[in-house]
């Protein structure tokens, strides 16, 4: 404050109001400021680190990068002038840039859905225990003609499916939630007497929202993969790889009082898979049981990308995730006769095992900063397995089914449901 008069000020002011509570800056009133008779105000930085209100793994991530990178960067600022400690901490959350993370537990999950349906189509082919009714196609004397699903023709087949699920979060990243839906065909033919081989290809569209970091996302994914199995007797064999291109597209709000920002990104990832299992059909006079062991082994490749937005626009370093998945369970089939329609009902328990990179990091830059790494909503490591559906032979010709699937861990749940029917001409 200028003071244009000759004399000394008066007095002082019994209090800065909000200066008081500032976390990260000292304030200083000199009287004698300026040409010697002025008041002046200063704030200086004070030893109070960010990251010392930091609770998190993340938080403390993000705090350090933000107290390296200086008061150059307008966020850095902006975090500067708080004054309340938990605010602070949203607005770290918010800075972090988890969404990027969290999505490639996502990716990781989403695999099954390929190798899921390769498997089953084997297991229909042989007519194993809890074969899902699945149409299938075959060049006939007419043309294409729809035929059993154990035939040994060359088949096409094809499958839609839909899930919805949640990852929760684990005290340091925030619960993701998602939904997924696709399409997935393929072709497979006989190879000798117990022996079948194909190929499929799909494509999916995921949605997913980390409400807690006001950030959202989607991925379409283009999916290609060989499958194939054998059945000796009682035991079945069935296995395959596949590999999906990735197009992820982000958005993700920054507030902090003073300062805003809107940052979207667009990057590419890739996943690729293995996946393999083992049965062997049981029969009763009442049903058909088949304890199964599975084994999937998932690498997802997900490029650098630059976020387009302000002071709070993160660069986030290509990386590679991978993770192993172990399945140990029991299906069930048996048929019956309800109101004179034939029918069959399948039932699936089981436990999912995950190994390796089960909680998903991304690295980010601010811009001029250096990186740090940052952890998203884990993949669960042990989840159960439950299936249940019943097909119903409605007509000699005409099979409707309709199936349930859930997984369900400590901090994640995921469930779908699919309807089909097959008619043949």
């Amino acid at each position: 404050i200028q003071n244009n008069g000759a004399a000394d000020v008066a007095g002082t002011f019994a209090s800065v109001g909000d200066l008081n509570d500032l976390l990260f800056l000292d304030h200083l009133l000199n009287y004698q400021g300026g040409d010697g008779n002025d008041i002046t105000l200063t704030l200086a930085r004070n030893d109070v680190a960010v990251a010392n209100v930091a609770t998190t793994r993340n938080q403390v991530a993000t705090a350090g990068a933000l107290d390296r990178l200086g008061e150059g960067n307008a966020l850095a600022r902006a975090m500067l002038l708080m004054t309340d400690e938990d605010a602070a901490r949203l607005a770290l959350d918010a800075a972090s840039g988890e969404v990027h993370a969290s999505a490639k537990g996502m990716l990781i999950e989403d695999s099954r859905f390929v190798a899921d349906a390769a498997t089953a189509r084997v297991r229909a082919a042989m007519g194993d225990v809890a074969a899902p009714a699945m149409p299938v196609m075959a060049y006939g004397e007419g043309g294409p003609e729809l035929v059993e699903a154990d035939t040994s023709r060359f088949v096409v087949w094809g499958q839609a499916f839909g899930s919805w699920g949640t990852a929760s979060g684990d005290g340091n990243a925030a619960g993701l939630d998602r939904s997924t839906g696709g399409f997935l065909a393929g072709g497979d033919t006989a190879i000798g007497e117990a022996w079948r081989v194909g190929m499929l290809t799909g494509y999916s569209h995921a949605s997913f929202d980390v409400d807690d970091r006001a950030s959202s996302g989607s991925s379409d994914s283009y999916q290609i993969g060989l499958y194939g199995g054998g059945q000796w007797d009682g035991l079945g064999l069935r296995g395959g790889v596949a590999y999906s291109w990735n197009r992820i597209d982000t958005s993700r709000n920054v507030v902090v009082p003073g300062f805003a920002d809107a940052l979207t990104a667009k990057y590419d990832a890739g996943t690729a898979q293995v996946f393999g299992e083992a049965g062997y059909r049981v029969e009763t006079r009442m049903a058909a049981f088949e304890p199964f062991a599975g084994l999937a082994y998932v690498n997802l490749h997900t490029d650098g990308f630059t976020e387009k937005g302000g002071a709070a626009a993160l660069t986030s370093a290509a990386s590679t995730t991978e993770t192993t998945f172990t399945t140990l369970g029991l299906r069930a089939s048996a048929g019956f006769d309800l109101g004179g329609v034939q029918a069959s009902a399948q039932g699936t328990l089981g436990w999912r095992h995950a190994f390796g990179d089960t909680t998903p990091t991304a690295d980010m830059a601010f811009a001029g900063g250096d990186l740090f790494t940052i952890a998203g909503a884990p993949i669960a490591r042990d989840t159960a397995i439950v299936g249940a559906g019943l097909d119903f032979r409605i007509a000699d010709s005409t099979t409707l089914g309709i199936s349930y699937s859930g997984q369900f861990g400590t901090k994640a749940a995921d469930q779908g449901v699919r309807a089909t029917m097959q008619v043949r001409f």
